[in-house]
């Protein structure tokens, strides 16, 4: 479902389709292309994980870039418009780039997450994501895609960690995930911990 007001620029008219680069109106055959790109960019950046990587802004702007940059002219760009999603207000574009930067700070102080290796701060590794997650989806600082670029930024600090991508599957099909989401407007992350508690999985060999 689209944004609104005044994002309807993004779309074709009387559309949920964003304007694109192969000028496909199809909302089913966009779908299935941005399945494939979003599988891709999950390829792409696992291979370029290692110890020099830093989850900061820049490097959120490469995922989103990653995913769409074939399609879309705005992939890997903050919006320059306000943005709303049925009850749901996100943070005004004039104040995302300083609300940004206090939230890459704040993850900057935290080594941008990458001291949770150990099985036995799964518990408190579970407590930052969720925090982050929740001041992410307020940001909500792209046009569109916002959902699978944070799903897949934080699914390079896990796996850096050494756990598997995170399991969202049944939350994303029952809905559970959209009213995780809803909850961090509030800044309620009870929800997202639960989908992190069931979903986080340590790698085995």
């Amino acid at each position: 479902m689209k944004y609104y007001p005044p994002s309807n620029h993004i779309y074709y008219e009387n559309s949920d389709v964003p304007i694109n680069k192969l000028n496909i109106k199809e909302l089913e055959v966009i779908t299935e292309i941005e399945k494939e790109l979003l599988a891709r960019a999950y390829e792409h950046l696992h291979t370029k994980l290692d110890e020099n990587v830093n989850f900061d802004e820049k490097y959120l702007c490469k995922v989103h870039e990653q995913i769409f940059f074939q399609l879309y002219d705005w992939a890997g760009k903050f919006r320059t418009v306000n943005i709303s999603k049925d009850e749901s207000i996100f943070c005004p574009y004039l104040n995302l780039s300083s609300f940004s930067n206090e939230i890459f700070m704040k993850l900057k102080n935290d080594n941008f997450l990458k001291d949770f290796e150990d099985i036995s701060k799964k518990d408190e590794f579970i407590d930052k994501l969720a925090f982050y997650i929740c001041e992410f989806n307020v940001l909500h600082p792209f046009n569109e895609g916002n959902g699978r670029a944070l799903r897949l930024f934080i699914d390079m600090i896990v796996t850096f960690n050494g756990y598997e991508y995170i399991n969202y599957e049944e939350t994303l099909e029952n809905d559970y995930y959209i009213k995780a989401s809803i909850d961090c407007m509030i800044t309620d992350c009870e929800k997202m911990k639960v989908i992190l508690q069931k979903g986080l999985n340590k790698i085995f060999s």
